[in-house]
């Protein structure tokens, strides 16, 4: 299997990939074999957030209006949507993961210096 290289947005992935002999299609790049990955590799990436907290209305319909009084809002579990715009993107993200065993996380790591 070949590993997929995550970025959290296009031109983190292009810089990654200007590393590499890469082919491109829509929504990844494809590594060709190297000595770093023998068998090739997948980079992709996100667009911002590919998926989201459903809004709080979704669990109950009287959270649609916000009030002092029905907070904190506290659903029984927690339920995630694609972001709107970006379902393309997630379904080539969501294929690229699943046919690998090796996920390499290389998005911003938001930590501040």
């Amino acid at each position: 299997m070949k590993p997929v290289i995550l970025a959290e947005k296009p031109s983190q992935a292009k810089a990654y990939a200007d590393a590499f002999s890469v082919r491109k299609f829509e929504g990844y790049m494809e590594i060709q074999a190297c000595p770093i990955f023998p068998n090739g590799a997948y980079i992709t990436w996100g667009v911002g957030h590919l998926v989201e907290l459903k809004e709080p209305h979704t669990y109950n319909p009287a959270w649609k209006r916000w009030s002092l009084g029905s907070l904190p809002i506290l659903p029984d579990r927690y339920e995630f949507q694609v972001a709107k715009g970006k379902f393309k993107q997630f379904q080539v993200v969501k294929k690229l993961i699943k046919g690998t065993d090796t996920v390499i996380n290389a998005c911003d790591s938001d930590l501040s210096s």
